[in-house]
C-alpha cells in the first residue's frame, strides 16, 4: 500500500521529460567504481520511458558498453535501484 501512495507522488513523466531529451545515470558497482551512462529518450508513456544509451564515461558507443536500450519504470526513474542512480536530464 505504501508503494502505491509513493507512485502518486511522482511527477508526470510527460512533465519531467520530452522526446529527444538527453539523460544520464550512474552505475554503482560493488568495488565503488562508477560508470556514467548517457542516452536519449525515445518513448514516454504513463508508466515509464524507453531510453537508448549511447555514451559510457564520455565515450560514444564503446564496444564494452553492455546495454543499448532500456525500458525504465517510473519508480526506477525517480528513485534508482540497487545498482543505478535515478535518471536525470543531462543539462550542459
Amino acid at each position: 500500500m505504501s508503494k502505491r501512495r509513493r507512485n502518486h507522488n511522482y511527477p508526470s513523466l510527460y512533465d519531467a521529460f520530452e522526446l529527444g531529451d538527453r539523460v544520464k545515470r550512474l552505475y554503482k558497482n560493488k568495488n565503488g567504481k562508477n560508470k556514467e551512462y548517457k542516452g536519449i529518450v525515445l518513448a514516454i508513456d504513463s508508466n515509464g520511458v524507453e531510453i537508448y544509451w549511447d555514451t559510457l564515461n564520455g565515450k560514444y558507443r564503446p564496444k564494452d558498453m553492455g546495454i543499448a536500450f532500456s525500458n525504465c519504470p517510473k519508480n526506477e526513474i525517480f528513485e534508482g535501484n540497487e545498482k543505478y542512480t535515478p535518471i536525470k536530464k543531462d543539462i550542459h
